[in-house]
């Protein structure tokens, strides 16, 4: 893993409604002055091609829609690889959770170094054919972007960490 720079990947469809709610928030990160701090990318649907993108990076912060209102009162759900990779059942998460889950998989079994990754779903409550997200779920990616902006702000506080206390 090379980059010390944070990735922020947004997975989904545009032309499927909510589905695509994780490229809008990307674009609305976008037109936040982050370009010295993170790396921001659309990963639309990018299947298999995410374990090249991902295994680059030491923190990935993936956005994507999820098919349920989440735990927190906001519906905005935080989750990890590991939520994907060993849960019992098939649940509420990602959309594109079988080809993020069989990215994920294939990384351990190739032992390909896997990043910190830290998973955001927003609720879709409308996927069908279609440019534009539902009211609902357009609510969501403002709120998206502020609880990714606080992660970033953390991993910034963390990084500073551990260089202050390799220089001691």
């Amino acid at each position: 893993m090379s980059e010390d720079r944070p990735l922020i990947i947004g997975l989904g469809n545009l032309l499927m409604g909510d589905d695509g709610v994780g490229i809008h928030t990307v674009n609305e990160l976008r037109k936040r002055d982050l370009s010295e701090s993170v790396d921001m990318i659309d990963g639309g649907t990018a299947g298999i091609g995410l374990v090249d993108i991902l295994s680059s990076y030491r923190t990935v912060i993936v956005i994507d829609a999820i098919m349920d209102r989440g735990d927190s009162l906001s519906g905005i759900k935080l989750f990890s690889p590991d939520d994907l990779l060993f849960r019992e059942e098939d649940g509420d998460y990602s959309i594109h959770d079988m080809e993020l889950t069989s990215v994920l998989r294939l990384m351990k079994a190739l032992a390909i170094e896997m990043p910190d990754i830290k998973i955001i779903g927003i609720p879709a409550t409308t996927i069908v054919p279609g440019v534009g997200l539902s009211e609902e779920c357009g609510r969501f990616v403002h709120e998206a972007v502020d609880l990714v902006m606080a992660m970033i702000n953390l991993i910034k506080i963390d990084y500073r960490d551990i260089v202050k206390d390799s220089s001691d």
